[in-house]
């Protein structure tokens, strides 16, 4: 039983957090967009965010994959022969 409110924790955790972050770092890519940094901290700055939103696409993923592993885990575990 705990692990399954472990599990809810962290979904409504994620789908807090996921939100948030994306805000903040849209944020400041609208702040540091405006700095002129030369060519190679324009181009370093473009690879940062390209990578943090690419880093936030596949965090959506983990609360597919979180909960999936909870049905398993569950399925698992009452299919599981009992020993007395």
């Amino acid at each position: 039983m705990n692990v399954a409110v472990a599990v809810i924790a962290t979904l409504v955790t994620l789908a807090i957090i996921l939100p948030i972050g994306l805000m903040v770092v849209g944020n400041l890519n609208t702040i540091i967009g405006s700095y002129d940094l030369g060519s190679q901290g324009n181009q370093t700055r473009t690879s940062l965010f390209n990578n943090i939103y690419s880093a936030f696409n596949l965090a959506a993923i983990i609360p597919i994959v979180a909960a999936a592993g909870a049905i398993i885990g569950i399925v698992i575990y009452y299919l599981s022969p009992r020993t007395e």
